[in-house]
């Protein structure tokens, strides 16, 4: 019979004692728990998952990609044959305050958050020594951290707070995938109207005048440096579009909104491009749109017999995922956020990488908010050494890209059969020593 087991309720994130300007007062993280679906999970890692945004719920990976059960088509539940849980514990935390059920006191009086990169890797340690007081079992266990986009931020600087103020965390690798790393090596790659060029959405000479002639960019919805939510969207605070005043200007960058659904928008209602995949139909985001996965993994989380079994009836949040309007996150470094001056990603990785046992930094092809060029670009600058056998290596899921009998019985149209190939990276991007 499988059996689950999940976990959940409000961690603290401001222990007494700390100071107050130190987090946002008051805030209490909401946190899933589920334990490895295996005889031995008392033994296994702990894994925590965190979604970006900044502003975004870290269940959305869980209930749609990572965890134990999946949110189906129906908008009920269904089993995850590939989750992570068949071989580490899951840790899901929603952060910061406002997010997802997670809240912070301001809330409880009709007011709201406000976090900055600071408070939210201070609060998160809070929240992470909470857990392993409430789960001291699990406390000798090898503990990662990993997730996507804005935790790029949020991975590195929470590492460094752990490995700074909670020594008795047994902080080990951690995995950060298509990341906010530093603002003037990814700023190139996270404009819009570069990744449609890229992509093939945008003629080459057309990109060159806008490029070149115009000063157009559109900057990825990352690149804000002040995230406020008003009338449930997000101000674009530090945004800033120049496309150029002569009328070849104006012609061209409207085809390139038309050919490119608005720049790849993630928030239009009307988008016919899927940003996340750019090889099927839209996906709409919009969680109040009947239909989509979006809307049925909020209408499942906000049902009032859920609610209660995951022991979050006392958090103020009208809805969920949230953040609610009025709500605001503060960039402190120079990540996603243009800072001159202020510190990126590639200080903190040189502070934690020679403390943690690995330290993998991976970017898709396809994501048009954080592309591979920029990511490796500051990778390079943080400076170590490429591992002997140069910078690029061939990967292979399961060791080989075929089985050894499809090897064997493939017609010699091209030449002689294929060998089996040994496991490792494939051509998925630089090796660097950490």
């Amino acid at each position: 019979m499988w059996r689950l087991s999940l976990l959940t309720a409000l961690a603290r994130a401001a222990p007494s004692g700390e100071q107050a300007d130190l987090y946002e007062p008051g805030t209490q993280l909401h946190y899933w728990f589920a334990a490895a679906e295996t005889a031995d999970a008392s033994a296994l890692p702990v894994v925590l998952w965190l979604n970006g945004g900044p502003g975004s719920s870290s269940i959305l990976g869980m209930l749609q990609e990572n965890g134990p059960l999946l949110v189906n088509a129906t908008g009920g539940l269904m089993r995850n044959p590939y989750a992570w849980t068949k071989q580490a514990n899951l840790l899901i935390l929603e952060s910061p305050g406002g997010v997802g059920y997670s809240y912070c006191a301001a809330m409880k009086a009709g007011g709201n958050c406000n976090n900055t990169d600071i408070s939210t890797a201070r609060a998160n340690r809070a929240a992470v020594q909470d857990f392993f007081k409430k789960f001291p079992e699990l406390k000798k266990n090898d503990f990662f951290i990993t997730g996507e986009s804005y935790a790029g931020v949020y991975i590195p600087t929470l590492t460094h707070e752990i490995l700074e103020n909670a020594p008795e965390i047994n902080m080990t690798p951690v995995a950060v995938g298509d990341p906010c790393t530093d603002y003037p090596s990814q700023k190139e790659s996270m404009d819009m109207l570069w990744y449609a060029h890229k992509h093939g959405f945008v003629p080459d000479a057309d990109f060159e005048y806008l490029w070149n002639n115009c000063s157009a960019r559109h900057p990825s919805f990352l690149s804000r440096g002040l995230w406020r939510r008003s009338a449930g969207r997000w101000e674009a605070t530090s945004l800033s579009l120049a496309s150029g005043s002569d009328e070849k200007c104006k012609l061209l960058n409207r085809q390139f909104l038309a050919t490119t659904s608005r720049g790849l928008s993630q928030g239009w209602k009307k988008a016919y491009i899927n940003e996340l995949n750019l090889f099927s139909d839209a996906s709409a985001l919009d969680w109040e749109l009947p239909g989509t996965l979006n809307y049925y993994t909020a209408q499942w989380m906000m049902r009032a017999d859920v609610k209660k079994a995951l022991h979050v009836e006392s958090s103020p949040a009208k809805s969920w995922p949230g953040p609610p309007d009025g709500w605001q996150y503060t960039s402190s470094y120079n990540a996603c956020n243009n800072a001159p001056g202020k510190p990126s990603m590639i200080d903190f990785y040189r502070m934690i990488a020679p403390k943690l046992r690995t330290t993998i930094v991976f970017n898709g092809d396809t994501d048009p908010c954080v592309s591979y060029e920029g990511t490796r670009t500051a990778i390079e600058k943080v400076g170590y050494g490429v591992l002997p056998g140069g910078h690029y290596r061939p990967w292979f899921y399961d060791k080989t890209a075929a089985e050894l009998k499809t090897l064997q019985e493939k017609p010699n149209l091209f030449g002689p059969n294929l060998e089996l190939q040994p496991a490792g990276p494939q051509f998925g991007g630089q090796v660097v020593d950490y």
